[in-house]
Protein backbone atom coordinates (compact mmCIF):
# COMPACT_ATOMS: atom_id res chain seq x y z
CA UNK A 1 0.00 0.00 0.00
CA UNK A 2 1.37 3.41 -0.99
CA UNK A 3 0.50 6.10 1.51
CA UNK A 4 0.87 9.86 1.29
CA UNK A 5 2.54 11.13 4.47
CA UNK A 6 3.22 14.66 5.62
CA UNK A 7 6.74 15.41 6.83
CA UNK A 8 5.60 15.28 10.46
CA UNK A 9 4.22 11.76 9.96
CA UNK A 10 7.32 10.35 8.27
CA UNK A 11 9.54 8.03 10.29
CA UNK A 12 12.92 9.54 9.40
CA UNK A 13 14.92 6.46 10.39
CA UNK A 14 12.76 4.14 8.30
CA UNK A 15 12.75 6.57 5.38
CA UNK A 16 16.52 7.05 5.38
CA UNK A 17 17.01 3.30 5.59
CA UNK A 18 15.13 2.96 2.30
CA UNK A 19 17.31 5.63 0.71
CA UNK A 20 20.63 4.23 1.95
CA UNK A 21 19.75 0.66 0.86
CA UNK A 22 18.66 1.73 -2.62
CA UNK A 23 20.85 0.98 -5.66
CA UNK A 24 20.14 4.54 -6.86
CA UNK A 25 20.76 6.10 -3.44
CA UNK A 26 21.76 9.74 -3.49
CA UNK A 27 22.09 12.45 -0.88
CA UNK A 28 19.08 14.40 -2.18
CA UNK A 29 16.70 11.72 -0.90
CA UNK A 30 17.54 11.85 2.81
CA UNK A 31 15.10 13.57 5.16
CA UNK A 32 17.64 16.02 6.56
CA UNK A 33 18.69 17.12 3.06
CA UNK A 34 15.10 17.60 1.95
CA UNK A 35 14.44 19.55 5.16
CA UNK A 36 17.34 21.86 4.33
CA UNK A 37 16.42 22.61 0.70
CA UNK A 38 12.76 23.26 1.54
CA UNK A 39 13.45 25.36 4.64
CA UNK A 40 11.80 28.42 3.13
CA UNK A 41 8.44 30.19 3.35
CA UNK A 42 5.89 28.58 1.04
CA UNK A 43 7.95 25.41 0.62
CA UNK A 44 7.61 21.99 2.21
CA UNK A 45 8.03 18.37 1.33
CA UNK A 46 6.15 15.18 2.01
CA UNK A 47 6.41 11.63 0.80
CA UNK A 48 4.78 8.69 -0.88
CA UNK A 49 5.65 5.56 1.09
CA UNK A 50 5.15 1.90 0.21
CA UNK A 51 4.39 0.12 3.49
CA UNK A 52 4.16 -3.64 3.85
CA UNK A 53 1.74 -5.62 6.04
CA UNK A 54 4.07 -5.36 9.04
CA UNK A 55 4.25 -1.56 8.79
CA UNK A 56 7.77 -1.52 7.34
CA UNK A 57 8.78 1.09 4.78
CA UNK A 58 9.87 -0.77 1.64
CA UNK A 59 10.15 2.12 -0.83
CA UNK A 60 9.79 5.91 -0.68
CA UNK A 61 9.39 8.85 -3.06
CA UNK A 62 10.07 12.43 -1.88
CA UNK A 63 7.61 15.07 -3.09
CA UNK A 64 8.83 18.70 -2.86
CA UNK A 65 6.03 21.27 -2.84
CA UNK A 66 5.84 25.00 -3.40
CA UNK A 67 2.80 27.18 -2.72
CA UNK A 68 1.71 29.72 -5.32
CA UNK A 69 -1.59 31.63 -5.10
CA UNK A 70 -2.77 29.23 -2.42
CA UNK A 71 -2.06 26.14 -4.53
CA UNK A 72 0.56 23.60 -3.51
CA UNK A 73 2.35 22.36 -6.62
CA UNK A 74 5.14 19.83 -7.08
CA UNK A 75 8.28 21.87 -7.68
CA UNK A 76 11.96 20.91 -7.68
CA UNK A 77 14.03 22.78 -5.05
CA UNK A 78 17.41 24.38 -5.60
CA UNK A 79 20.50 22.22 -4.96
CA UNK A 80 18.48 19.07 -5.55
CA UNK A 81 19.28 17.86 -9.05
CA UNK A 82 16.75 15.03 -9.16
CA UNK A 83 14.74 12.66 -6.99
CA UNK A 84 13.19 9.25 -7.57
CA UNK A 85 11.90 6.08 -5.94
CA UNK A 86 14.23 4.69 -3.29
CA UNK A 87 14.24 1.19 -1.85
CA UNK A 88 16.30 -1.98 -1.70
CA UNK A 89 14.13 -3.88 -4.19
CA UNK A 90 12.41 -1.38 -6.46
CA UNK A 91 10.93 -3.18 -9.47
CA UNK A 92 9.41 -1.72 -12.63
CA UNK A 93 5.95 -2.47 -11.21
CA UNK A 94 6.77 -0.52 -8.04
CA UNK A 95 7.96 2.45 -10.12
CA UNK A 96 4.70 2.34 -12.08
CA UNK A 97 2.71 2.23 -8.84
CA UNK A 98 4.53 5.30 -7.52
CA UNK A 99 4.11 7.33 -10.70
CA UNK A 100 0.42 6.42 -10.70
CA UNK A 101 0.09 7.51 -7.07
CA UNK A 102 1.96 10.73 -7.88
CA UNK A 103 -0.65 11.71 -10.45
CA UNK A 104 -3.53 10.64 -8.24
CA UNK A 105 -2.35 12.59 -5.21
CA UNK A 106 -0.87 15.69 -6.87
CA UNK A 107 -2.87 17.38 -9.60
CA UNK A 108 -0.25 19.83 -10.80
CA UNK A 109 3.46 19.42 -11.33
CA UNK A 110 5.25 22.66 -12.18
CA UNK A 111 8.59 20.87 -12.54
CA UNK A 112 9.81 17.59 -11.09
CA UNK A 113 13.21 16.06 -11.88
CA UNK A 114 13.22 12.28 -11.76
CA UNK A 115 15.83 9.58 -12.15
CA UNK A 116 13.98 6.28 -12.33
CA UNK A 117 15.07 2.76 -13.34
CA UNK A 118 12.29 2.60 -15.92
CA UNK A 119 11.92 6.22 -16.90
CA UNK A 120 10.88 6.27 -20.53
CA UNK A 121 8.53 3.28 -20.36
CA UNK A 122 6.84 4.65 -17.25
CA UNK A 123 6.23 8.06 -18.78
CA UNK A 124 4.94 7.04 -22.19
CA UNK A 125 1.47 6.02 -21.00
CA UNK A 126 1.06 8.86 -18.50
CA UNK A 127 -0.01 12.51 -18.98
CA UNK A 128 3.45 13.90 -18.39
CA UNK A 129 5.17 16.54 -20.46
CA UNK A 130 8.77 15.34 -20.38
CA UNK A 131 12.14 16.87 -21.14
CA UNK A 132 15.35 14.89 -21.11
CA UNK A 133 18.28 16.39 -19.21
CA UNK A 134 21.80 15.19 -18.54
CA UNK A 135 24.33 15.31 -15.80
CA UNK A 136 27.92 14.21 -16.37
CA UNK A 137 29.53 11.43 -14.34
CA UNK A 138 33.18 10.48 -13.97
CA UNK A 139 34.35 7.11 -12.65
CA UNK A 140 37.18 7.51 -10.12
CA UNK A 141 37.96 3.82 -9.75
CA UNK A 142 41.06 4.18 -11.97
CA UNK A 143 44.34 5.69 -10.80
CA UNK A 144 45.12 9.36 -11.43
CA UNK A 145 47.86 8.72 -14.01
CA UNK A 146 45.45 6.72 -16.15
CA UNK A 147 42.63 9.21 -15.53
CA UNK A 148 44.79 12.14 -16.63
CA UNK A 149 45.38 10.43 -19.98
CA UNK A 150 41.62 10.55 -20.60
CA UNK A 151 41.58 14.35 -20.22
CA UNK A 152 41.05 16.16 -23.52
CA UNK A 153 43.97 18.05 -25.03
CA UNK A 154 42.23 21.34 -24.14
CA UNK A 155 41.80 20.31 -20.51
CA UNK A 156 45.44 19.25 -20.25
CA UNK A 157 46.52 22.55 -21.78
CA UNK A 158 44.30 24.57 -19.44
CA UNK A 159 45.69 22.66 -16.50
CA UNK A 160 49.25 23.49 -17.53
CA UNK A 161 48.31 27.18 -17.83
CA UNK A 162 46.63 27.08 -14.40
CA UNK A 163 49.72 25.57 -12.82
CA UNK A 164 51.91 28.19 -14.48
CA UNK A 165 49.74 30.92 -12.89
CA UNK A 166 50.96 29.79 -9.45
CA UNK A 167 47.55 29.48 -7.80
CA UNK A 168 47.42 28.75 -4.10
CA UNK A 169 44.66 26.28 -3.25
CA UNK A 170 43.20 26.24 0.24
CA UNK A 171 40.34 24.59 2.08
CA UNK A 172 37.90 26.70 4.07
CA UNK A 173 34.72 26.53 6.10
CA UNK A 174 33.68 30.09 5.22
CA UNK A 175 31.26 30.22 2.29
CA UNK A 176 31.09 34.04 2.33
CA UNK A 177 33.79 34.62 -0.34
CA UNK A 178 32.21 32.01 -2.60
CA UNK A 179 28.82 33.69 -2.46
CA UNK A 180 30.43 37.09 -3.01
CA UNK A 181 32.09 35.76 -6.16
CA UNK A 182 28.75 34.48 -7.37
CA UNK A 183 26.98 37.77 -6.63
CA UNK A 184 29.62 39.80 -8.47
CA UNK A 185 30.32 37.58 -11.46
CA UNK A 186 27.37 35.23 -12.08
CA UNK A 187 24.09 36.50 -10.62
CA UNK A 188 23.47 38.91 -13.49
CA UNK A 189 23.44 35.98 -15.92
CA UNK A 190 20.39 34.50 -14.20
CA UNK A 191 17.15 35.72 -15.82
CA UNK A 192 15.29 37.76 -13.23
CA UNK A 193 18.26 37.81 -10.88
CA UNK A 194 18.83 35.80 -7.71
CA UNK A 195 16.79 36.43 -4.58
CA UNK A 196 18.40 36.77 -1.17
CA UNK A 197 16.46 33.69 -0.09
CA UNK A 198 18.57 31.57 -2.47
CA UNK A 199 21.81 32.64 -0.78
CA UNK A 200 20.30 32.00 2.64
CA UNK A 201 19.18 28.57 1.48
CA UNK A 202 22.69 27.70 0.35
CA UNK A 203 24.23 28.87 3.62
CA UNK A 204 21.76 26.75 5.59
CA UNK A 205 22.40 23.70 3.41
CA UNK A 206 26.17 24.17 3.59
CA UNK A 207 25.94 24.33 7.37
CA UNK A 208 23.98 21.06 7.47
CA UNK A 209 26.53 19.38 5.19
CA UNK A 210 29.41 20.62 7.34
CA UNK A 211 27.80 19.23 10.50
CA UNK A 212 27.88 15.80 8.89
CA UNK A 213 31.39 16.14 7.48
CA UNK A 214 30.13 15.79 3.91
CA UNK A 215 31.20 19.08 2.31
CA UNK A 216 34.58 20.35 1.18
CA UNK A 217 34.96 24.02 0.19
CA UNK A 218 38.06 24.78 -1.86
CA UNK A 219 39.34 28.19 -2.89
CA UNK A 220 41.87 29.28 -5.50
CA UNK A 221 43.91 32.29 -4.37
CA UNK A 222 46.15 34.52 -6.52
CA UNK A 223 48.20 37.41 -5.13
CA UNK A 224 46.36 37.07 -1.83
CA UNK A 225 42.88 37.35 -3.39
CA UNK A 226 40.27 34.61 -3.69
CA UNK A 227 39.35 34.34 -7.37
CA UNK A 228 37.45 31.02 -7.53
CA UNK A 229 35.82 28.48 -5.27
CA UNK A 230 33.96 25.20 -5.38
CA UNK A 231 31.95 23.04 -3.00
CA UNK A 232 32.23 19.26 -3.33
CA UNK A 233 29.84 17.00 -1.41
CA UNK A 234 30.65 13.33 -0.87
CA UNK A 235 28.03 10.78 0.16
CA UNK A 236 27.15 7.21 -0.79
CA UNK A 237 30.00 6.80 -3.27
CA UNK A 238 29.22 10.00 -5.18
CA UNK A 239 31.07 13.32 -5.10
CA UNK A 240 28.75 16.12 -6.22
CA UNK A 241 30.13 19.34 -7.65
CA UNK A 242 27.42 21.25 -5.85
CA UNK A 243 28.32 24.90 -6.29
CA UNK A 244 31.08 27.01 -7.78
CA UNK A 245 31.95 30.56 -8.79
CA UNK A 246 34.89 32.44 -10.26
CA UNK A 247 35.98 35.97 -11.08
CA UNK A 248 37.13 36.99 -14.55
CA UNK A 249 40.70 36.27 -13.46
CA UNK A 250 39.64 32.89 -12.11
CA UNK A 251 38.01 31.99 -15.41
CA UNK A 252 40.79 33.28 -17.63
CA UNK A 253 43.47 31.48 -15.64
CA UNK A 254 41.50 28.24 -15.36
CA UNK A 255 41.28 28.14 -11.56
CA UNK A 256 38.32 25.76 -11.51
CA UNK A 257 40.12 23.34 -13.81
CA UNK A 258 42.84 23.24 -11.17
CA UNK A 259 40.34 22.78 -8.33
CA UNK A 260 38.67 19.86 -10.10
CA UNK A 261 42.02 18.28 -10.95
CA UNK A 262 43.07 18.54 -7.30
CA UNK A 263 39.99 16.50 -6.41
CA UNK A 264 40.93 13.91 -9.04
CA UNK A 265 44.45 13.59 -7.67
CA UNK A 266 43.18 13.12 -4.12
CA UNK A 267 40.30 10.72 -4.84
CA UNK A 268 41.26 8.78 -7.98
CA UNK A 269 41.75 5.05 -7.50
CA UNK A 270 38.77 4.58 -5.14
CA UNK A 271 36.60 1.71 -6.32
CA UNK A 272 32.92 2.56 -6.65
CA UNK A 273 33.43 6.33 -6.39
CA UNK A 274 32.07 8.70 -9.04
CA UNK A 275 32.01 12.46 -9.56
CA UNK A 276 28.68 14.04 -10.50
CA UNK A 277 29.20 17.42 -12.15
CA UNK A 278 25.49 18.41 -11.89
CA UNK A 279 25.78 19.92 -15.35
CA UNK A 280 23.13 22.21 -16.82
CA UNK A 281 21.96 21.96 -20.43
CA UNK A 282 24.62 24.23 -21.84
CA UNK A 283 26.90 22.92 -24.59
CA UNK A 284 30.04 24.74 -23.47
CA UNK A 285 29.67 23.52 -19.89
CA UNK A 286 29.02 19.94 -21.00
CA UNK A 287 32.14 20.12 -23.16
CA UNK A 288 34.15 21.37 -20.17
CA UNK A 289 33.11 18.38 -18.07
CA UNK A 290 33.62 15.91 -20.90
CA UNK A 291 37.15 17.27 -21.05
CA UNK A 292 37.84 15.43 -17.77
CA UNK A 293 36.50 12.20 -19.26
CA UNK A 294 32.97 12.51 -17.82
CA UNK A 295 30.08 10.85 -19.66
CA UNK A 296 26.41 11.80 -19.93
CA UNK A 297 23.77 10.33 -17.62
CA UNK A 298 20.11 11.11 -18.31
CA UNK A 299 17.31 12.17 -16.02
CA UNK A 300 13.89 13.63 -16.80
CA UNK A 301 12.03 16.83 -16.04
CA UNK A 302 8.31 16.14 -15.95
CA UNK A 303 5.29 18.42 -15.81
CA UNK A 304 1.59 17.69 -15.63
CA UNK A 305 -1.72 19.51 -15.17
CA UNK A 306 -4.76 17.56 -13.98
CA UNK A 307 -6.52 20.50 -12.39
CA UNK A 308 -10.29 20.87 -13.00
CA UNK A 309 -11.24 22.61 -16.25
CA UNK A 310 -12.53 25.74 -14.55
CA UNK A 311 -9.21 26.16 -12.73
CA UNK A 312 -7.29 25.68 -15.97
CA UNK A 313 -9.14 28.61 -17.55
CA UNK A 314 -7.73 31.01 -14.95
CA UNK A 315 -4.49 29.18 -14.26
CA UNK A 316 -2.60 30.12 -17.47
CA UNK A 317 -2.59 33.75 -16.36
CA UNK A 318 -0.38 32.75 -13.44
CA UNK A 319 1.63 30.00 -15.13
CA UNK A 320 4.67 32.22 -15.65
CA UNK A 321 4.94 32.66 -11.89
CA UNK A 322 4.84 28.90 -11.39
CA UNK A 323 7.75 28.11 -13.69
CA UNK A 324 10.94 26.59 -12.24
CA UNK A 325 13.24 28.77 -10.22
CA UNK A 326 16.50 29.29 -12.09
CA UNK A 327 19.38 27.32 -10.54
CA UNK A 328 21.71 29.34 -8.37
CA UNK A 329 24.76 27.57 -9.79
CA UNK A 330 25.42 28.56 -13.39
CA UNK A 331 28.48 26.30 -13.95
CA UNK A 332 30.34 28.55 -16.39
Amino acid sequence: MIRRLSRSKINAEAWNRCVSSSPNRIIYGYTWYLDAVTNLPNWRWEGLVLIDSSGKYTAVMPIPLRRKFGIWVVHQPLFCQFLGVFGANVTADIVDAFTGALLQQYRYGSIFHLHLPKQTDSFQALPFSTTKHHTHLLDLSIDYKTLYKTYSSDTQRHLRLAKAACWHLQESIDSGPLLSLFRQHHARQIPGGVGEWAYSLFENLFSELQKRGLASLQYAVLDGKIEAGAVFVECDGRIIYLFNAASKTGRQRHARTLLIDKLMQERAGHEGLIVDFESPDKASVAQFYRGFGAIESAFWAVRWNLLPWFVRIVFPKFRRLLQPVEPLDVHV
